[in-house]
């Protein structure tokens, strides 16, 4: 019996050792004074990728929540590793490993203990936030067109020459064409927002691919353009479904600044919400439907949001350009 179970160990212990040491996640619970600057600085990543890791709509930790630290993103190199073994483990190519790793002067000799940066692979999943590394936020509205509160919109946004990205459902898109060809031609970017804003993950995926790709042609019909950002209703979808939606080419779009402006909120209260939340690389969310709620407080407030956000030094970016950053 002892025999086996030396024989286990060891065989365990050659398997592990055969294939390499990877940094673990780990959970970290948020103390006084903690920001998420300064918990990425001391994990050396980017807060975007804690944002977006962790899923979260504001930047605004509380003292005891609990974050998930993705890997850091290093491999300790074992005996008998080469680079192209490595690469072969994890799954990229020598190309992506040598530029992850400029220290390394040749490839060709690496030695056991040595740490590896593991190169990044492309973010697929839900986006909260943008770059933090320029002091840029994007405005965002969601559920349009319609007739009451566009047209105010855009004059806020033109009287004070910001571009901002529409989240669009295709029924109101076929209800007002013009005013989608206004927003599209007013140099605002474009997003498809479903058909009728129903709760995604209710539908199949069939159903999720007809009411966002009709929703596609709709606009491609009204404007000539075809957009590759979604926004689910409500924030929310499963990650098999954000998953389908890549496939077809479509970036899933969060926020990081909600306004709560669809509770009816006053301006204060809107403003409020927004100013202590800015951030660089932030997505706010805000709305132009007409279903029997009011928007009013959200219109007296867009422009003192705008202007203060200018004073605090950011500059007003679409969606695209902020992913382009």
């Amino acid at each position: 019996m002892k025999k086996k179970w030396f024989g286990f160990i060891a065989a365990l212990l050659i398997s592990i050792l055969s294939f390499g040491n990877f940094t673990q996640a780990a959970s970290y619970t948020v103390q006084p004074g903690d920001t998420l600057w300064k918990i990425a600085s001391k994990n050396q990543m980017t807060v975007e990728k804690i944002v977006n890791h962790n899923k979260l709509t504001s930047t605004l930790l509380l003292v005891g929540q609990t974050l998930d630290i993705p890997e850091s993103g290093t491999y300790k190199v074992v005996w008998g590793d080469t680079f192209y073994k490595i690469s072969v483990k994890l799954g990229v190519s020598m190309t992506q490993l040598i530029q992850a790793n400029p220290q390394i002067n040749d490839p060709n000799q690496i030695y056991p203990g040595q740490i590896l940066n593991i190169p990044e692979k492309p973010y697929t999943g839900m986006i909260y936030m943008g770059s933090h590394s320029k002091k840029v936020i994007a405005l965002t509205f969601d559920d349009g067109p319609e007739d009451v509160y566009t047209p105010q919109i855009l004059n806020i946004l033109k009287a004070k020459n910001v571009k901002a990205t529409f989240f669009v459902m295709g029924q109101q898109v076929r209800a007002y064409p013009h005013l989608l060809k206004q927003i599209h031609s007013e140099g605002h970017a474009l997003g498809n927002h479903t058909w009728y804003h129903p709760d995604v993950r209710t539908l199949t995926d069939a159903q999720l691919t007809q009411t966002v790709q009709s929703t596609t042609d709709e606009i491609e019909t009204v404007t000539g353009v075809k957009v590759d950002l979604f926004r689910p209703p409500y924030g929310a979808i499963h990650d098999s479904q954000i998953e389908t939606l890549n496939k077809l080419g479509y970036r899933s779009i969060s926020w990081t600044i909600d306004s709560y402006d669809w509770s009816g909120a006053s301006a204060n209260e809107i403003l409020s919400r927004v100013k202590p939340r800015a951030v660089s690389g932030g997505i706010v969310l805000l709305h132009n439907f007409k279903d029997g709620r009011k928007l009013d407080g959200m219109i007296e407030a867009l422009p003192e949001m705008i202007d203060y956000l200018r004073s605090q030094g950011y500059e007003f970016v679409t969606i695209p350009e902020l992913l382009a950053k």
